[in-house]
This record gives structure tokens, C-alpha cells and sequence, in this order.
């Protein structure tokens, strides 16, 4: 590890600590980093690291300049591409793998949670998009190697090079088409079985319930048990209930009625916002430890030192419209990290917005009113960009969820208005049950939840089943058994 420091760039034992070790006075981690400075002692400049990786390769490279070229052009593009590919690639990859390395140890240490990979934050669907951009990628390299293969026999011939010879016309006509019709997607080894599937026509709830479907891309036998269980990630965004029974049970899922997978935007955007605010390179860091890391899209691309304010001003502009409403904006204060993501495949939901200081939602009559006039001149999709635009509702995914607060129905909010504390609550409704002459056995029970923290406010209760299991009158006076759904 200490060597791809050294070809980085990161040449002096104490440099590259202080890229993985934050705090110069953590004698654990310090003492836990040793044996691997001890290991790299003969490597001891950048040209030495470059070789040591390049002699390493699975195929003989010629000279001592030739190893150090390839092994540089490896770490330039192979290694951890998504943080940086251009000029100054080292410094920000070698941030980035003392940062990898920090948390490994933390974790090590007992000092974090391991991270937990049925998160659903932690997980992305690849919609047709995604799907068809990468089968059309690997059709147009087959068709480019083709061309090359054409022009290299020509060069080797003695033969005139005429591209309408060079092209075979049909290779992505015949790649879609037989991917499409057999379900069989990719080519080579990244091959998928099952992607493209016949639309289930028998009923009407049917075909909806198979356009809102998802697989998990793992082996039917497997007795893992792990990835088939309900996750607390799952709330909102799949159905609990809607699964087949058998060696598919629970890898194939159901979306809930209101879930939404992201498009993905360019984070462009969100960087110079970040900018303008006062955005700090990495280096900072090391001179003021209390800082707020920001990543955007898993990249850490620098530190702030006003985080509160930086979190407040980016969720006022996405309520605002000035950031896509699929951005996801997550400060963890433990970690003193903000984490910004704008990909693709990011399952989301629509929540309604409270206000912190009122604990009201701020939907009130003029908005309804807006809504059934657009509703009666058929503009449903207007009317609801336009309670996004307004900062009405707005969609949040399984990372965000977790710094946030949703209360369940307005009962939830009426008891954060009305009542000073929990105990007070639980009184009220003692006394009131005490009472015969106002005591309804029929009357519904009422929430017993308390808190003045609310941040959002469920939709409905019932958003979390999918299609089938919306249409069950009464689920929630049934019995659980005989509320599973097959297909």
C-alpha cells in the first residue's frame, strides 16, 4: 500500500501517514500502519515504486523505462478512475486511498459500524437506459475491432483499405436485436441472462405489476439469506409483501406505489455551487481536522468549514429548482461528512416537506386549489413539477432517509404542536380512556408518537405496498399470513 503511495507521488514516511492518519497523536492507528512503512523500506522514491508495479504485470515489459511508463499509465486510468483521470490525478487519488485506508482501519478498530451492504443506499438498478447504453458499447467495440483486424490484414497484404469492405453492416442491428429477443444481455463475460422479458398481458394490475419488477443479480441457489430478508431501507421504496415464493423469494422485488429510480444528472453543476460556497482543497485537511469532508458521487472532492450553512443552502436550492430534484444531499454529522449524489439508479420516494419551527407541512389550501385546476385541463405531470419547483414535496432516497425525520400521518404532527412531551401525551389518553361517557371502543387508535424534530411527512401510510398489494381492500385489519401475495 505504501508503494502506490510512492508512485503517486507520496514519497516521505510521514507524508503518506499523514494522508491516511488524520490525527498525528492516534498511537493505535499509527501503530497499526507500521509493519506496512517497515515493508516498503527498500522502495524509497517515486522511479523504484513505478518499477516495482510494473515488473509485476502478467506480461514482460522490455526496459526499465518502459515498466515505469506502463505502470504510470495504469495507475492514471485504471486505478480508481472515477476520482480523476487528468493532469493531477495523483494528489486526489492518493487522498482518496488514505482515506479508504482510514476507514478499513477504524473498522478495524472497532471505532465504526461495518458498512452494510443490503443498504438500500448502497445499491443501484439499472433501468433500459443504462442497459441499452452498455450493450451498445460493447456492439460498437466488436464493430471497431473488426475495422482494425480489416485494416491490419490489408497493411500486412499489400491491399487497398476501403471502409465499406472494413464495416460489417449488421453487427449492432443483430447484437440488439438477438439481445432483445432472447433476453441474453452483453457480450463476452459480462453476459445476463433474463434481461429483456415477455410483458405479462393477463390482467390489467398484471402488466403494472411486471413493469415495476426488479431482479437481483444473484445466483437462485444461493443460501444466503441476507439479500432475500426485509431491510429498514426497504420502507417506502419496495414491497413488503409482493415477492414469489420459492428460490426467487425475495431477490425479485416490487417497487412501491410512489417509488422513483433517478435518471442521473451531471455533477457539474453542483461543483461550481460548492466552489462559489467555499469549497477547500484535500490539503486543507491535514491543518484543520475538524473540517466537513464533501464528496460528490463517492469522490471526495474537498472540505468545508461551514457545513450547517453549506447543507442549508444546498436543500433550499433543490426545493427551489436551481439543483435537479433527484440530487441527494446527506450530512452525516458523526462522520462530518456531506455526501452529494446525482447518478443514476437511486431509488427515491416523494415525501411532503414540514417546517421545522411550526411542525406544519407547508401544503395548504391555494396549493390544492392549483392542483384540481390543472387536474381538470388534464396536466397531472404539471401539477406535480409544480409542488416540486415550490418546495411542497420533494424526493429522497435511502441515504438521505437516514438524516431525517418523517412523521407518520398529521396526528404525529398535531402531538409536536399541542403536546410539550411524551408523558403529558400518555396522560391525556389515560384520562380520556377513563372517561365512559366519551369512550369509544370503535373510535381508531390514535399515534403515540412524540417529537418537535419532525423534518418530513409520509405521503400515506399505504405508499409502501406495491401494485398487487394496493388493491387488497383492508390490509391492515387482515392477518399477515393471508395478506402474502404469489404470482
Amino acid at each position: 500500500m505504501v508503494i502506490v503511495f510512492r508512485a503517486l507521488g507520496i514519497v516521505a514516511d510521514r507524508d503518506v501517514l499523514a494522508h491516511i492518519c488524520f490525527d498525528q497523536n492516534d498511537s493505535n492507528l499509527l501503530e497499526m500502519l507500521r509493519p506496512c512503512i517497515e515493508e516498503a523500506f527498500a522502495v524509497q522514491d517515486r522511479e523504484t515504486a513505478l518499477d516495482f508495479i510494473g515488473r509485476r504485470h502478467n506480461r514482460e515489459v522490455g526496459t526499465r523505462l518502459q515498466r515505469q511508463r506502463m505502470a504510470f499509465d495504469i495507475l492514471q486510468k485504471e486505478f480508481l478512475p472515477h476520482v480523476s483521470i487528468g493532469a493531477g490525478f495523483e494528489s486526489k487519488k492518493a487522498y482518496f486511498l488514505g482515506y479508504m485506508v482510514n476507514r478499513l482501519c477504524s473498522t478495524a478498530l472497532g471505532r465504526r459500524e461495518q458498512d452494510d451492504r443490503d443498504h438500500f443506499g448502497n445499491k443501484r438498478m439499472d433501468l433500459a437506459g443504462p442497459l441499452l447504453a452498455n450493450l451498445f458499447r460493447g456492439l460498437f467495440r466488436k464493430l471497431t475491432k473488426k475495422v482494425y483486424d480489416h485494416l491490419k490484414k490489408c497493411i500486412e497484404k499489400g491491399k487497398e483499405f476501403l471502409i465499406t469492405q472494413a464495416i460489417a453492416p449488421n453487427v449492432i442491428t443483430d447484437g440488439l436485436r438477438y439481445a432483445i429477443a432472447t433476453g441474453n444481455w452483453g457480450t463476452g463475460t459480462t453476459k445476463r441472462v433474463g434481461v429483456s422479458q415477455v410483458l405479462n398481458r393477463y390482467t390489467y394490475a398484471s402488466t403494472l405489476s411486471h413493469l415495476r419488477r426488479t431482479n437481483t443479480p444473484i445466483d437462485r441457489g444461493s443460501k444466503a439469506t441476507k439479500p432475500r430478508q426485509l431491510h429498514n431501507t426497504h420502507w417506502g421504496m419496495v414491497c413488503p409483501a409482493e415477492t414469489p415464493e420459492g428460490a426467487a423469494c425475495g431477490l425479485v422485488k416490487n417497487l412501491a406505489l410512489l417509488s422513483y429510480i433517478s435518471v442521473g444528472s451531471y455533477s457539474a453543476p453542483v461543483m461550481e455551487f460548492l466552489e462559489e460556497w467555499g469549497l477547500e482543497d484535500q490539503s486543507e485537511y491535514q491543518h484543520s481536522p475538524t473540517a466537513t469532508k464533501v464528496f460528490v458521487n463517492g469522490v471526495w472532492m474537498g472540505i468545508h468549514r461551514d457545513a450547517p450553512t453549506l447543507y442549508a443552502n444546498l436543500l433550499q436550492m433543490r426545493r427551489g429548482g436551481q439543483l435537479k430534484h433527484e440530487v441527494s444531499i446527506v450530512r452525516d454529522i458523526r462522520e462530518r461528512e456531506l455526501r452529494l449524489f446525482t447518478d443514476a439508479g437511486r431509488v427515491c420516494r416523494p415525501l411532503f416537506i414540514v417546517d421545522q419551527q411550526t411542525q406544519q407541512i407547508l401544503l395548504n389550501k391555494e396549493h390544492i386549489e392549483r392542483i384540481e385546476e390543472l387536474g381538470e385541463d388534464k396536466k397531472h405531470s404539471e401539477a406535480w413539477e409544480e409542488l416540486l419547483n415550490t418546495g411542497i414535496i420533494e424526493y429522497v432516497d435511502a441515504a438521505e432517509e437516514e438524516t431525517i425525520l418523517i412523521a407518520m400521518s398529521q396526528d404525529d404532527l398535531h402531538n409536536a404542536r399541542t403536546v410539550s412531551g411524551k408523558e403529558e401525551m400518555v396522560i391525556q389518553r389515560a384520562l380520556r380512556a377513563a372517561d365512559a361517557s366519551t369512550f369509544d371502543p370503535s373510535a381508531r387508535v390514535k399515534s403515540t408518537n412524540w417529537s418537535q424534530q419532525y423534518t418530513h411527512m409520509e405521503v400515506h401510510p399505504s405508499m409502501i405496498l406495491g401494485v398487487c398489494a394496493s388493491i387488497v381492500p383492508f390490509p391492515d385489519h387482515n392477518q399477515v399470513r393471508l395478506f402474502h401475495l404469489t404470482w
